[in-house]
């Protein structure tokens, strides 16, 4: 699987998540969008665990690759050095679980990816080649 084709399903999961979220934390929090403590925010929806599960079937490397065009997306890093960046976040992130986490725990996921995808392109680098020089180039 190509990278695009596994940010484009990450975004699709990803942005019906937050639907989700957005049309029931409404009708369970009388003061929303404040939150409080004693009220329940009901079970999250059936893709949340069609992400995880998605996310947690991708090769590693992948997973760390997804993480690093939702950074990029995020505006935490530039276009430069992204094989740096990449290796960077694979020490960082030791285990692809710990990426996955970090993912999921973002509600604009599907915009991060999208504004990642979007900077790539702009920047006339292809997301699904690029990163397969960069783990081939990895000693």
């Amino acid at each position: 699987m190509k990278l695009s084709e596994a940010a484009a399903t990450v975004i699709a999961l990803a942005r019906a998540i937050r639907a989700y979220w957005e049309a029931e934390l409404p009708k369970r929090h009388p003061d929303y969008p404040v939150m409080h403590m004693d009220e329940d925010s009901g079970p999250p929806p059936p893709e949340n665990a069609k992400l995880k599960e998605f996310l947690a079937g991708l090769p590693p490397e992948m997973v760390y690759q997804l993480l690093l065009v939702m950074y990029l997306g995020r505006g935490d890093l530039g276009t430069a050095n992204l094989a740096e960046h990449f290796e960077e976040i694979k020490t960082t992130f030791g285990k692809p679980e710990w990426a996955i986490s970090q993912m999921m725990g973002k509600a604009p996921l599907a915009d991060y990816l999208t504004d990642g995808l979007d900077k790539l392109k702009r920047s006339r680098i292809n997301a699904d080649k690029l990163f397969t020089k960069a783990s081939k180039t990895r000693k």
